[in-house]
């Protein structure tokens, strides 16, 4: 069979989507030696060091670049709805999506997309007017033209049918977890250690986050809790790394208007090989996020050994469970509350081995799992 992949995310290195992209594809390479890939990308996107795609033309995708501008893919595929992707891939059996765009198809082509969440949906005012509207074209047809969906969590799959029921006569859905990447361990490395905390400016004792800089993560009332914990843990520092995303203007005027200015680092994009190190040598990692459609950080910090303190909410009591100390995201108090059981040792060895159920290769294999089960 040929399959193809819409691989455009991955310009955006860091991003939820883009880790997702990149893991589910080359592990199916590793473990899928019988069909072939076929990954479309518009190379006018192209990062100077997309070492992502160089990897995966060594583990044998085939790769099919355009030379047009991603506005005009958004109005062919979303607005308009013309143009099938296949007449620069050639003709699929099965062609996925995880991005804002659902191209339309050639005849017998099954679609396959990846619902990440329903975050535009419930709660559209931490996104843009575009995004909100993106999402819902996508969906729409997604629904319409009978694609398999994929979602990354039980939590993810009732929110879909809670707003489209209709998906559940229409679609198949199967819920596919994500997975843990082998790099995410503990290291002891000192020398490695320093080199990376000098590098992003860090000292230790310090709490974590990781990922994007925007309303639905909760930064606003993390760093409130933060400052709460100064007042009996003065040497702590609060690591925020990620890129800025969208709506974030009021966290770093927050930052200020506390006087934080030395006390939360903001280091920007940590880069692949810097995070275990990161989060590996943390007091905690901190993920108050008031809603995720799985919630991957959390669970490589600890692979890296980092003890976890997580929202109550959404799909991450599913995929956490009793491995993290779960707290009321609204909270500031308990947010608190739960960091100050972390660094005062009560919360127990609860990390051991919640992360292993987790593997991108099993993501891979129950994604090979859906096509056969259709066959």
């Amino acid at each position: 069979m040929k399959i193809g992949f819409d691989i455009s995310m991955l310009v955006y290195v860091g991003s939820g989507v883009a880790t997702y992209t990149y893991n589910l594809v080359k592990n199916l390479l590793l473990i899928d030696k019988k069909n072939e890939y076929h990954l479309f990308y518009s190379s006018l996107r192209r990062p100077k060091n997309f070492y992502y795609l160089d990897k995966l033309k060594e583990l044998g995708a085939k790769i099919h670049s355009c030379h047009f501008p991603p506005r005009l893919m958004k109005l062919w595929w979303g607005k308009w709805h013309i143009v099938p992707i296949e007449l620069f891939t050639g003709k699929m059996d099965y062609f996925h999506t995880s991005d804002f765009l659902r191209p339309p198809l050639l005849k017998g082509t099954k679609g396959i997309t990846t619902v990440h969440d329903l975050t535009w949906k419930l709660f559209p005012r931490w996104h843009t007017e575009e995004v909100v509207k993106a999402h819902k074209r996508k969906l729409a047809k997604t629904i319409k033209y009978g694609d398999i969906i994929v979602c990354p969590s039980q939590n993810t799959k009732k929110d879909l049918l809670k707003f489209y029921p209709q998906a559940k006569k229409n679609n198949k859905i199967f819920v596919i977890p994500e997975g843990v990447d082998e790099r995410f361990k503990s290291i002891k490395d000192k020398k490695l250690i320093n080199k990376v905390l000098k590098k992003y400016k860090i000292k230790q004792p310090y709490l974590v986050y990781v990922g994007a800089i925007e309303p639905r993560k909760n930064l606003k009332r993390l760093i409130r809790a933060f400052d709460l914990l100064l007042k009996t843990h003065h040497s702590l520092s609060l690591v925020i790394g990620g890129r800025a995303g969208w709506k974030n203007q009021d966290i770093f005027q927050l930052v200020k208007d506390l006087a934080l200015e030395k006390k939360v680092i903001f280091t920007g994009f940590i880069e692949d090989q810097d995070l275990p190190i990161i989060y590996s040598v943390a007091e905690c990692c901190c993920y108050v996020s008031l809603y995720e459609g799985f919630g991957l950080p959390p669970l490589e910090a600890q692979a890296c050994g980092c003890p976890v303190v997580a929202s109550n909410v959404a799909s991450l009591p599913e995929v956490l469970g009793d491995s993290a100390i779960l707290v009321n995201p609204k909270n500031e108090s308990k947010i608190k509350e739960g960091i100050l059981a972390v660094l005062l040792k009560k919360s127990g060895d609860k990390i051991s081995d919640n992360y292993q159920k987790f593997t991108w290769q099993k993501t891979a294999e129950s994604f090979l799992n859906v096509i056969h089960t259709r066959n």
